[in-house]
């Protein structure tokens, strides 16, 4: 599934106007020790009380790893919490287990 994920981005909207954004790339970065960069992004397109500022429900990414790591931002404290990194797969899985949307993976035909 690594293979599946990588260089995948995939978005969806629904009808109660949330949002799921997902881009995985491998890379050899060294801003990026795990050798991914990703974002597994749940959120709100307007921001509400429900919601961090930027809308966010719930995200897992490693925009800045090489100097905080992985994050989980949650809603609603503002601040990330730096989470061990299971691999992408994992946390692929992990993120749509958390989330109450319908799962879309990326096709095999891209």
């Amino acid at each position: 599934m690594a293979d599946d994920l990588d260089g995948y981005e995939g978005a969806k909207v629904y009808d109660d106007w949330t949002v799921v954004r997902i881009l995985v790339r491998r890379t050899s970065d060294t801003a990026y020790p795990s050798g991914w960069r990703y974002t597994f992004h749940y959120g709100a397109l307007t921001a509400g009380p429900e919601t961090l500022d930027d809308g966010t429900i719930r995200r897992y990414n490693n925009a800045h790893e090489d100097a905080k790591g992985h994050e989980l931002h949650a809603a609603p404290d503002p601040e990330p919490v730096t989470i061990e990194f299971p691999g992408i797969e994992e946390l692929y899985e992990r993120f749509w287990d958390q989330i109450p949307k319908p799962r879309f993976d990326p096709s095999p035909d891209r």
